[in-house]
């Protein structure tokens, strides 16, 4: 047992050093934050349930900065959600 909690344990800290820079924060009006993956250099992709309504959305960076960032579009019927950072500098996959 102790071997397969061992591989599982490196194959994810290999997945997330290799996924790392992609995952962005997103922070919003009175919420808790959420998690976003850089799609493109100033989109990101989320759940939609995650910017409801919030009109006040930053993104974290991996850089420890944050950017704002507008809702570009969301299909409640998957839960996808696009937002935009005006700062760009995204690490898309």
């Amino acid at each position: 047992m102790a071997k397969v909690l061992s591989e599982i344990s490196d194959s994810l800290a290999e997945t997330v050093e290799r996924v790392g820079v992609e995952v962005v924060r997103l922070e919003g009006r009175d919420r808790l934050a959420a998690s976003g993956v850089a799609w493109s250099e100033d989109i990101v992709a989320t759940a939609h349930h995650v910017v409801g309504r919030d009109d006040e959305i930053r993104v974290g960076l991996t850089d420890g900065t944050t950017a704002p960032a507008a809702l570009v579009g969301r299909d409640p019927t998957t839960d996808l959600a696009a937002l935009r950072i005006e700062a760009g500098g995204l690490t898309p996959p």
